[in-house]
């Protein structure tokens, strides 16, 4: 059973072991979107991968629903529930 190919078939891994932990660095091959984070050392490669994946989607998602409320006529973004805010 064939899929379509989704925004991230192809994404660039990069990670740095620093101490007990590792910086992940992924980058979409599709649309150059890229995440940093940090994951244990130890974590299979497999994990980390799957991790990336969901947080390019994430990130992504949350993005495209900032560009709709901009569209809306509002003056930035929408803080969800009074919590977090933006520095300008």
């Amino acid at each position: 059973m064939s899929r379509d190919p989704g925004p991230d078939d192809e994404i660039l891994i990069e990670m740095n072991r620093i101490g007990g932990s590792m910086e992940v660095r992924a980058i979409s091959t599709s649309d150059g979107l890229e995440i940093v984070f940090t994951a244990p050392s130890n974590a299979p490669r497999g994990d980390v991968e799957k991790l990336a994946r969901a947080k390019l989607a994430y990130v992504r998602k949350k993005s495209e629903g900032q560009k709709m409320q901009e569209g809306e006529g509002s003056v930035g973004p929408q803080k969800p529930g009074g919590k977090g805010g933006l520095i300008a």
